[in-house]
């Protein structure tokens, strides 16, 4: 892309970056009552609060799984083998 100044390409990185990714890889911690607990790539604690997950997955406590931002939280895509 071409930039009429410095100033416009580093307020388009800073958009980039800035925002919530919009998919993330994460490490199922737990599984109570069939709710997935996770902990996200670079993160050292689990989660605090479970996920929902699409009805062609079954959570496995230690499957790495795909995330997909929708709204204000992540929903589980699957596990990545």
């Amino acid at each position: 892309m071409n930039y009429s100044n410095p100033g416009e390409q580093l307020d388009e990185m800073r958009l980039l970056f800035e925002r919530d990714k919009a998919y993330r890889m994460a490490v199922v911690d737990s599984v109570t009552s069939n709710r997935p607990y996770l902990r996200f790539y670079g993160e050292t604690a689990a989660s605090q609060k479970p996920y929902k997950y699409l009805q062609s997955y079954t959570p496995t406590q230690g499957d790495k799984v795909l995330v997909a931002r929708v709204a204000k939280t992540y929903v589980i895509l699957g596990k990545v083998v």
